[in-house]
């Protein structure tokens, strides 16, 4: 019997494929320029979104600028101005902060990055302490945003990671042992256990991390705005970067008037978005994603069903489905579908029904007295994806002066926030305290241009769809 290919053979063998088609980089972007469009944000966290600042509208100097009004620009924003209070930042925002992912997402608030979450992916002193450090950065962001008076709706009640396959319950458990050995509290729950707290037989164990936590990404936002201007960051909302020059000192073109913003430093914090800036753009790219809410349910409802626990949970499927309960005990189901679209595309072309009855059909299936439920709110949004689900963060350019945070792959509140901190050391010159971390300039597994690209990504996804399917 043949051996089955792991995922990191076939992130290697897709790798040196991609790598090898270099003839075309040059032509490609001449032929097919990308787009710079953006999508209106319809998620079921908009209402609380700040009130816009006015669009730059003048020339302007300033020691750093940052590209991206979403959870790693106003974090770096805050953090750079808290060590350095007398420089002049200033943070660029296409639309609306919070406008990307930062305000999309399903407000999970998780330790560990994708590649190490239930599971050591490097080695167990670097598990142990990427555990450790993004524990305490929920920690010390909860202080930042105590500080501005904002209520987040930060629920600290833990999460669930619930095993899908009877072949993976052995990994789980010997991981849970190993967990707690290296002194995190992930506790493993047996199929029992697991139906017992959430009220569903679909699964076959379950991991539970009770430092996990879950809050309102939109009213974050709001807090980091506030934070970030309350040190004197100043924030330009209708404002896109339209183009980059590199050098000593970098000049930026911004918005629908070409203002000309000149700076000594630049944080790119624009994450699926990147490849318009010129970044990153055959390393990380764009992956849409469908997320929807229930109307808010009474009490009764999660009696009915078993749902005691109110940790949220997301499976072991690579293209995973994701549950919680919202404070105002709304049902929020997210992912377990995704797409790439042709050149980087950020508008999503997949067809809003289909997308709905996708996740009316999987909310049926783990609890089918909600079968045929209808939603309340549906939206889509991108994640910043690359071939090996790591992200990075860090510093580039022949000058050293352009800072980057970005691959999130679905622990962008935690990842993001702390890539602000990075950023900030970093950009102070004391990024040893990082050292030795497998996301500090993290080198990505090149991409061909398109349409190679296109091809590669979509038989990708299929690869991952097919082992999902699998038993």
């Amino acid at each position: 019997m043949s051996k089955k290919i792991s995922r990191r053979d076939f992130l290697k063998i897709a790798g040196v494929a991609a790598g090898a088609v270099v003839a075309s980089e040059i032509i490609t972007p001449l032929i097919l320029p990308e787009k710079l469009e953006f999508d209106q944000n319809v998620s079921l966290w908009v209402p609380a979104q700040p009130p816009k600042n006015t669009a730059l509208a003048e020339d302007l100097e300033v020691d750093v600028a940052i590209i991206g009004g979403g959870f790693t620009g106003l974090s770096s924003a805050y953090q750079i101005l808290q060590r350095f209070p007398g420089k002049s930042v200033a943070v660029f925002e296409a639309r609306g902060v919070g406008q990307g992912a930062s305000g999309r997402n399903g407000g999970m608030l998780l330790p560990q990055t994708p590649n190490e979450y239930m599971a050591v992916y490097s080695d167990a002193k670097t598990h142990q302490r990427i555990y450790d450090l993004t524990v305490k950065h929920m920690d010390d962001l909860a202080v930042i945003v105590k500080a501005q008076e904002i209520d987040i709706d930060l629920r600290r009640h833990g999460a669930l990671l619930v095993i899908a396959r009877e072949s993976q319950v052995a990994k789980y458990k010997s991981y849970a042992q190993q967990a707690q050995s290296l002194g995190m509290p992930i506790e493993f729950w047996d199929r029992a256990r697991t139906r017992s707290e959430i009220g569903t037989d679909v699964y076959f164990a379950s991991l539970f991390d009770a430092n996990a936590a879950e809050l309102h990404p939109m009213k974050l936002i709001l807090a980091l705005k506030k934070a970030a201007e309350s040190v004197g960051a100043r924030i330009y909302e209708d404002s896109p970067v339209i183009e980059i020059q590199d050098g000593e000192t970098i000049r930026l073109t911004v918005g629908d008037q070409n203002h000309m913003v000149i700076a000594k430093a630049v944080v790119i914090a624009t994450n699926g978005y990147t490849s318009k800036l010129g970044y990153f753009k055959n390393s990380v790219f764009p992956v849409h994603t469908p997320m929807a809410t229930t109307p808010s349910l009474p009490d009764s409802i999660f009696e009915e069903i078993g749902w005691k626990n109110k940790a949220g949970y997301s499976d072991t499927f690579t293209i995973l489905y994701h549950l919680s309960r919202t404070s105002d005990n709304r049902i929020m189901i997210g992912s377990g579908y995704v797409n790439y679209f042709f050149n980087n595309g950020i508008i999503d072309k997949d067809d809003p029904a289909f997308l709905k009855a996708h996740l009316q059909k999987e909310l049926g299936r783990i609890y089918p007295k909600l079968a045929g439920m209808e939603f309340e709110h549906f939206w889509t949004g991108i994640l910043g994806f690359s071939l090996d689900f790591m992200q990075s963060v860090g510093v580039m350019g022949a000058h050293r002066n352009i800072y980057y945070g970005l691959g999130y792959a679905g622990h962008g509140i935690n990842l993001s926030t702390l890539f602000g901190k990075v950023i900030a050391d970093l950009y102070a010159g004391e990024g040893k305290a990082w050292d030795g971390l497998p996301f500090i300039n993290h080198q990505y597994i090149p991409l061909p241009p398109e349409p190679l690209k296109w091809a590669g990504i979509q038989a990708t996804i299929q690869y991952y769809k097919a082992d999902d399917a699998g038993k």
